[in-house]
């Protein structure tokens, strides 16, 4: 079991986290915990997230709705075939 004290840094209380626990713990700086209380104790895990842009490619064709895609290309049909209008070269 480890002991620690609670110090005021800034505006918040900090509780320090042995290195050794972190370490068990397999915590590293920089690491989000999700703290929750209860009566007299406290909680402390490492906060679950999806992380972002981790996406399968089946997942991103999946997400692609064809009406939305059909609706989009007929509102600028008229666009793509439009004459130049300054000195742009298509």
């Amino acid at each position: 079991m480890a002991i620690t004290r609670l110090r005021q840094q800034g505006g918040a209380v900090v509780v320090t986290i042995p290195s050794d626990v972190a370490t068990v713990m397999g915590w590293s700086v920089g690491m989000q915990l999700d703290i929750k209380s209860s009566g007299d104790t406290i909680s402390i895990k490492p906060v679950e997230r999806i992380a972002r842009g981790r996406k399968s490619l089946s997942e991103l064709l999946q997400s692609i709705d064809e009406t939305e895609v059909r609706a989009f290309n007929e509102a600028t049909a008229g666009d793509l075939n439009s004459p130049p209008v300054g000195n742009e070269v298509i």
